[in-house]
Protein backbone atom coordinates (compact mmCIF):
# COMPACT_ATOMS: atom_id res chain seq x y z
CA UNK A 1 0.00 0.00 0.00
CA UNK A 2 1.04 3.32 -0.62
CA UNK A 3 1.71 6.79 1.01
CA UNK A 4 -1.22 8.01 0.01
CA UNK A 5 -3.25 4.96 1.13
CA UNK A 6 -1.77 5.52 5.02
CA UNK A 7 -2.80 8.89 4.67
CA UNK A 8 -6.69 8.19 3.19
CA UNK A 9 -7.09 5.42 5.68
CA UNK A 10 -6.34 7.21 8.68
CA UNK A 11 -8.89 10.39 7.24
CA UNK A 12 -11.51 7.61 7.15
CA UNK A 13 -11.18 6.23 10.77
CA UNK A 14 -11.86 10.39 11.40
CA UNK A 15 -8.39 11.68 11.92
CA UNK A 16 -8.90 15.35 10.90
CA UNK A 17 -7.66 18.95 11.42
CA UNK A 18 -7.51 20.46 15.39
CA UNK A 19 -7.65 17.27 17.13
CA UNK A 20 -5.42 16.75 19.88
CA UNK A 21 -3.82 13.53 19.40
CA UNK A 22 -1.89 11.04 21.69
CA UNK A 23 0.09 8.10 19.37
CA UNK A 24 1.21 4.24 20.48
CA UNK A 25 2.58 2.83 17.31
CA UNK A 26 4.84 -0.11 16.04
CA UNK A 27 6.75 0.56 13.05
CA UNK A 28 7.27 -3.54 12.72
CA UNK A 29 3.52 -3.77 12.36
CA UNK A 30 3.12 -0.54 10.50
CA UNK A 31 5.91 -1.91 7.95
CA UNK A 32 4.67 -5.21 7.29
CA UNK A 33 1.75 -3.34 5.98
CA UNK A 34 3.45 0.00 4.49
CA UNK A 35 6.40 -1.24 3.50
CA UNK A 36 7.53 2.04 2.11
CA UNK A 37 6.51 4.59 4.41
CA UNK A 38 9.31 5.71 6.43
CA UNK A 39 8.96 6.95 9.86
CA UNK A 40 9.44 9.96 8.84
CA UNK A 41 6.92 9.87 6.01
CA UNK A 42 4.70 8.69 8.73
CA UNK A 43 5.02 11.37 10.75
CA UNK A 44 4.42 14.19 8.59
CA UNK A 45 1.30 12.61 7.27
CA UNK A 46 -0.32 12.78 10.81
CA UNK A 47 0.89 16.55 11.43
CA UNK A 48 -0.16 17.15 7.42
CA UNK A 49 -3.95 15.88 8.57
CA UNK A 50 -4.14 17.25 12.57
CA UNK A 51 -2.74 20.41 11.56
CA UNK A 52 -0.79 22.41 13.59
CA UNK A 53 -4.18 23.65 14.78
CA UNK A 54 -4.26 20.54 16.81
CA UNK A 55 -1.34 18.36 18.33
CA UNK A 56 0.54 15.04 17.88
CA UNK A 57 1.98 13.63 21.17
CA UNK A 58 4.06 10.73 22.05
CA UNK A 59 5.69 8.92 24.86
CA UNK A 60 9.59 9.44 24.94
CA UNK A 61 10.09 7.86 28.59
CA UNK A 62 13.65 7.55 29.34
CA UNK A 63 13.17 5.92 32.70
CA UNK A 64 15.97 7.79 34.21
CA UNK A 65 15.32 6.55 37.94
CA UNK A 66 18.16 6.82 40.91
CA UNK A 67 18.80 3.23 42.21
CA UNK A 68 19.43 2.28 45.69
CA UNK A 69 23.39 1.82 44.56
CA UNK A 70 23.81 4.61 43.70
CA UNK A 71 23.65 4.37 39.71
CA UNK A 72 21.65 5.70 37.17
CA UNK A 73 21.33 7.30 33.86
CA UNK A 74 21.04 11.16 33.59
CA UNK A 75 18.10 12.07 31.45
CA UNK A 76 18.95 15.18 28.92
CA UNK A 77 15.93 16.07 26.70
CA UNK A 78 18.38 16.61 24.07
CA UNK A 79 20.08 13.72 23.74
CA UNK A 80 18.27 10.93 25.93
CA UNK A 81 16.45 8.36 23.81
CA UNK A 82 13.48 7.30 24.09
CA UNK A 83 13.23 3.98 24.75
CA UNK A 84 9.72 3.28 24.00
CA UNK A 85 10.39 2.44 19.91
CA UNK A 86 11.80 4.06 16.73
CA UNK A 87 9.01 6.27 16.04
CA UNK A 88 9.09 8.06 19.00
CA UNK A 89 12.89 8.14 18.76
CA UNK A 90 12.69 9.97 15.00
CA UNK A 91 9.52 11.98 17.10
CA UNK A 92 11.71 13.75 19.44
CA UNK A 93 14.64 14.79 16.90
CA UNK A 94 12.07 16.28 14.71
CA UNK A 95 12.70 20.54 15.05
CA UNK A 96 9.23 21.83 15.77
CA UNK A 97 8.99 18.91 18.46
CA UNK A 98 9.06 20.14 22.14
CA UNK A 99 10.38 17.35 24.52
CA UNK A 100 8.91 17.94 28.24
CA UNK A 101 11.65 17.61 31.00
CA UNK A 102 10.72 14.92 32.96
CA UNK A 103 13.52 12.61 33.77
CA UNK A 104 11.26 9.23 33.97
CA UNK A 105 8.39 10.09 31.83
CA UNK A 106 8.98 12.63 28.91
CA UNK A 107 6.78 13.39 26.08
CA UNK A 108 7.38 14.66 22.40
CA UNK A 109 4.65 17.33 21.86
CA UNK A 110 3.86 18.62 18.00
CA UNK A 111 1.33 21.13 17.74
CA UNK A 112 -1.20 23.53 19.65
CA UNK A 113 -0.22 21.39 22.66
CA UNK A 114 3.09 23.47 22.63
CA UNK A 115 1.40 26.92 23.45
CA UNK A 116 -0.09 25.17 26.77
CA UNK A 117 2.87 22.87 28.19
CA UNK A 118 6.47 23.73 27.40
CA UNK A 119 9.65 21.97 27.79
CA UNK A 120 10.00 22.81 31.80
CA UNK A 121 6.85 20.30 32.35
CA UNK A 122 8.07 17.50 34.88
CA UNK A 123 5.35 17.18 37.54
CA UNK A 124 6.01 15.12 40.48
CA UNK A 125 3.51 12.89 39.36
CA UNK A 126 5.21 12.24 36.01
CA UNK A 127 1.75 10.92 34.47
CA UNK A 128 -0.77 12.48 36.88
CA UNK A 129 -1.80 15.95 38.03
CA UNK A 130 -0.35 18.61 35.67
CA UNK A 131 1.24 16.46 33.14
CA UNK A 132 0.47 16.24 29.46
CA UNK A 133 -2.01 13.64 30.20
CA UNK A 134 -3.64 15.37 32.23
CA UNK A 135 -3.88 18.46 29.89
CA UNK A 136 -5.24 15.88 27.48
CA UNK A 137 -8.41 14.45 30.01
CA UNK A 138 -9.03 18.12 30.18
CA UNK A 139 -9.49 19.42 26.46
CA UNK A 140 -12.14 18.85 23.62
CA UNK A 141 -11.29 17.15 20.52
CA UNK A 142 -8.46 14.38 22.05
CA UNK A 143 -8.49 11.39 21.34
CA UNK A 144 -6.19 8.06 21.75
CA UNK A 145 -4.66 6.71 18.30
CA UNK A 146 -3.09 2.63 19.10
CA UNK A 147 -1.38 1.83 15.50
CA UNK A 148 -0.06 -1.47 15.69
CA UNK A 149 0.00 -1.45 19.52
CA UNK A 150 -2.78 -2.98 21.73
CA UNK A 151 -3.06 -1.66 25.55
CA UNK A 152 -0.03 -2.92 27.23
CA UNK A 153 1.27 0.36 25.40
CA UNK A 154 -1.69 2.77 26.99
CA UNK A 155 0.29 5.64 28.97
CA UNK A 156 -3.29 6.81 29.75
CA UNK A 157 -3.83 4.08 31.87
CA UNK A 158 -1.57 4.85 34.67
CA UNK A 159 -3.43 8.22 34.74
CA UNK A 160 -6.81 6.10 35.04
CA UNK A 161 -4.61 4.55 37.77
CA UNK A 162 -4.40 7.86 39.49
CA UNK A 163 -7.53 9.21 38.41
CA UNK A 164 -9.09 5.96 40.52
CA UNK A 165 -7.32 6.34 43.85
CA UNK A 166 -5.73 2.94 43.61
CA UNK A 167 -4.75 1.49 47.09
CA UNK A 168 -0.94 1.04 45.57
CA UNK A 169 0.14 4.13 43.95
CA UNK A 170 2.38 5.44 46.67
CA UNK A 171 4.07 1.85 46.67
CA UNK A 172 6.80 1.96 43.92
CA UNK A 173 6.74 -1.59 42.44
CA UNK A 174 10.43 -1.57 40.88
CA UNK A 175 12.17 -1.69 44.48
CA UNK A 176 13.70 -5.00 43.43
CA UNK A 177 15.09 -3.09 40.13
CA UNK A 178 16.29 -0.87 43.37
CA UNK A 179 15.10 1.41 41.40
CA UNK A 180 13.90 5.04 43.89
CA UNK A 181 10.80 6.92 43.24
CA UNK A 182 13.73 9.77 42.50
CA UNK A 183 13.93 11.01 38.59
CA UNK A 184 17.39 12.53 37.79
CA UNK A 185 18.38 14.80 34.89
CA UNK A 186 20.60 17.46 33.78
CA UNK A 187 18.76 19.66 36.37
CA UNK A 188 19.11 17.84 39.57
CA UNK A 189 16.81 15.00 41.12
CA UNK A 190 13.04 14.84 41.52
CA UNK A 191 11.32 12.76 44.74
CA UNK A 192 8.43 11.60 42.54
CA UNK A 193 4.95 11.24 44.22
CA UNK A 194 3.74 8.43 42.42
CA UNK A 195 6.24 5.56 39.73
CA UNK A 196 3.90 3.74 37.16
CA UNK A 197 4.36 -0.19 37.20
CA UNK A 198 3.10 -3.09 34.79
CA UNK A 199 1.25 -1.99 32.13
CA UNK A 200 0.66 -5.48 31.05
CA UNK A 201 -2.86 -6.11 31.73
CA UNK A 202 -4.47 -2.96 30.97
CA UNK A 203 -5.23 -5.63 27.87
CA UNK A 204 -8.06 -6.26 30.43
CA UNK A 205 -9.59 -3.31 30.07
CA UNK A 206 -9.21 -3.56 26.33
CA UNK A 207 -11.49 -6.38 26.31
CA UNK A 208 -14.24 -5.06 28.62
CA UNK A 209 -14.07 -1.82 25.78
CA UNK A 210 -14.62 -4.22 23.19
CA UNK A 211 -17.12 -6.69 24.21
CA UNK A 212 -18.67 -3.42 25.25
CA UNK A 213 -18.73 -1.76 22.00
CA UNK A 214 -17.28 1.30 23.60
CA UNK A 215 -14.26 0.18 21.23
CA UNK A 216 -14.12 -0.72 17.31
CA UNK A 217 -10.68 -1.56 15.49
CA UNK A 218 -9.74 -0.91 11.60
CA UNK A 219 -7.75 -3.52 9.29
CA UNK A 220 -5.32 -2.90 6.91
CA UNK A 221 -4.18 -6.24 5.97
CA UNK A 222 -2.51 -7.37 9.54
CA UNK A 223 -2.29 -3.70 10.73
CA UNK A 224 -4.80 -2.95 13.53
CA UNK A 225 -5.99 0.59 14.57
CA UNK A 226 -7.91 2.12 16.99
CA UNK A 227 -8.92 5.57 17.50
CA UNK A 228 -10.98 6.40 20.90
CA UNK A 229 -11.78 9.69 22.20
CA UNK A 230 -9.88 10.49 25.10
CA UNK A 231 -13.33 11.09 27.14
CA UNK A 232 -14.66 7.91 26.33
CA UNK A 233 -11.61 6.33 27.66
CA UNK A 234 -11.38 8.42 30.90
CA UNK A 235 -15.11 7.76 31.77
CA UNK A 236 -15.58 4.49 31.27
CA UNK A 237 -11.69 3.76 32.29
CA UNK A 238 -12.13 5.52 35.81
CA UNK A 239 -15.08 3.33 36.47
CA UNK A 240 -13.70 0.05 35.76
CA UNK A 241 -10.27 0.65 37.20
CA UNK A 242 -12.27 1.57 40.35
CA UNK A 243 -14.43 -1.81 40.30
CA UNK A 244 -11.60 -4.06 38.59
CA UNK A 245 -8.34 -3.37 40.43
CA UNK A 246 -7.53 -6.71 40.68
CA UNK A 247 -7.67 -7.04 36.56
CA UNK A 248 -5.24 -4.62 36.45
CA UNK A 249 -2.55 -6.58 37.50
CA UNK A 250 -0.74 -9.45 35.84
CA UNK A 251 -1.47 -13.08 36.81
CA UNK A 252 0.07 -13.98 40.44
CA UNK A 253 4.06 -14.98 40.80
CA UNK A 254 4.25 -13.93 36.77
CA UNK A 255 5.65 -10.52 37.91
CA UNK A 256 7.29 -9.24 40.25
CA UNK A 257 5.92 -5.69 39.86
CA UNK A 258 2.49 -6.48 39.95
CA UNK A 259 3.47 -9.60 43.11
CA UNK A 260 4.31 -6.26 45.20
CA UNK A 261 1.13 -4.31 44.01
CA UNK A 262 -1.03 -7.19 44.55
CA UNK A 263 -0.24 -7.57 48.07
CA UNK A 264 -0.71 -3.67 48.86
CA UNK A 265 -4.41 -3.87 47.57
CA UNK A 266 -5.24 -6.94 49.40
CA UNK A 267 -3.91 -5.61 52.46
CA UNK A 268 -5.80 -2.58 51.65
CA UNK A 269 -9.06 -4.61 50.76
CA UNK A 270 -8.60 -6.17 54.32
CA UNK A 271 -8.68 -3.37 56.35
CA UNK A 272 -11.66 -2.33 54.20
CA UNK A 273 -13.20 -5.34 55.36
CA UNK A 274 -12.63 -5.15 59.19
CA UNK A 275 -13.68 -1.60 58.98
CA UNK A 276 -16.78 -2.43 57.76
CA UNK A 277 -17.39 -5.07 60.02
CA UNK A 278 -16.64 -2.73 62.80
CA UNK A 279 -19.56 -0.79 61.56
CA UNK A 280 -22.10 -3.24 61.18
CA UNK A 281 -21.36 -4.42 64.70
CA UNK A 282 -22.12 -0.71 65.85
Amino acid sequence: MTHSDFKYWLQEIGLKPGQHVLMHASYRRVRDVFPNLTIEALLATLCQIVTAEGSLIMPTFSYCFKKSDGSHEVYDPLTSPSKVGSISEVFRKLPEVVRTASATHSFGLWGQITAFINADNQPASPLGAGSVLDWLAHVPESYILMLGTDFSALSFGHYLEIKAALPWLETSPWEYLKVLPIGVSVSGEQVLHQVPGCAKSFVNFERYLCVHQFISYHFRGSLRLAFLPVATVLKVGEAYFRRHPDQLLCPSMTCIACDTRRRMYLKSSQNSSQINEKVESC
